[in-house]
């Protein structure tokens, strides 16, 4: 068979999702697969993976001739493009690989050689199923369940052994930041706590930490994707809104709690068979605003501290707990 390339996502959480189909392709197609990574996820890939990868830089007009040269260079025969904007596949067009496989949106369908209708793919849009469910497709691969994940093993951060780690961030925006994780860090009152997140985060984890600061750790914008990754593998369970650090948690087997409050869980539910989505749905959602059109935000509000407790404390006694992915 003939070597293959894969141009990963550039946000976190979905290239992880899109990492996680591409380990579980059969072997043969393994062994002749590289990984085309965005260049600030390259060093946290490959603490996750053992497949050979070029870094995929778009700094500057020199760095990306620079992976248009090295993709070129590689003697590929087909590239699978997992994002889905109009650059990825002009990349992949300038960069002569001869089959390109992608979705055809973004006014992109002259770019590929193996264009897959949008509507077949994804449903109109309707994100009714999950976003592995389109990776496979563009892989052309059999479809992998998310809940059938078993994690992948990483050295764990010894410091922070035993500690809950709460993940109270998300870039997107206010209407996927749950508002409790100030009460749920009295009620979690006999266990350490730790931090993690961006330094934007800082805020969040300075109204938090003041709950408990003898036994609140707060690490946001001190730590690398690898050195977080570290810190989760030692933790008994990871609590996180919708973001890029709840998949890498589920990505290397931690129990982990998703809170959804304008996402839905059917469409990006962490993997893994000890990952638990919480979701309380109002009429107006998912929404996927950055906002509540509404300012009420109850589709994450109405999830209580009580309930995030207890699930957490299942997911931590359990080998397997109940997962809302489809």
């Amino acid at each position: 068979m003939n070597s293959s390339i894969v141009l990963l996502p550039n946000w976190i959480g979905d290239m992880l999702l899109a990492l996680s189909m591409v380990m579980r392709l059969p072997e043969s197609r393994r062994s002749k697969t590289t990984l085309l990574v965005p260049e600030q996820m390259s060093s946290l890939v490959g603490m996750l993976c053992d497949l050979p990868r070029i870094v995929y830089s778009r700094k500057n007009a020199e760095s990306r001739r620079g992976s248009v040269t090295a993709v070129r260079n590689g003697g590929f025969e087909t590239i699978y493009l997992l994002p889905f904007s109009f650059s990825s596949a002009w990349f992949a067009m300038k960069s002569g690989v001869p089959v390109r496989r992608g979705v055809s949106r973004e006014m992109r369908r002259f770019l590929l050689t193996d264009p897959l209708k949008k509507d077949a793919v994804n449903c109109n849009n309707a994100k009714l199923h999950h976003i592995t469910h389109e990776y496979a497709a563009i892989l052309d691969m059999t479809f992998c369940p998310p809940e059938e994940w078993s994690g992948i093993r990483v050295e764990r951060d010894r410091n922070h052994a035993g500690s809950i780690v709460y993940c109270p961030g998300a870039s997107y925006g206010p209407a996927k930041k749950w508002p409790h994780f100030p009460a749920l860090a009295l009620l979690q009152e006999a266990d350490r706590i730790v931090i993690l997140g961006s330094r934007e985060d800082g805020e969040s984890a300075r109204e938090i930490k003041s709950m408990a600061p003898e036994r609140i750790t707060d690490l946001t914008g001190k730590t690398s994707l690898r050195e977080v990754a570290a810190i989760m593998s030692g933790a008994r369970a990871v609590i996180s809104n919708d973001s890029g650090l709840m998949h890498l948690a589920g990505y290397i087997g931690t129990p982990v709690i998703g809170l959804f409050g304008s996402t839905s869980p059917v469409w990006t539910c962490p993997l893994g068979k000890r990952s638990m989505a919480m979701y309380l749905p109002e009429p107006c959602s998912p929404c996927f605003d950055k906002t509540c059109r509404y300012n009420h935000y109850r589709c994450l509000g109405n999830i209580t501290p009580e309930a995030v407790r207890e699930a957490m404390d299942n997911a931590s006694a359990s080998s397997a707990i109940p997962s809302l992915c489809n």
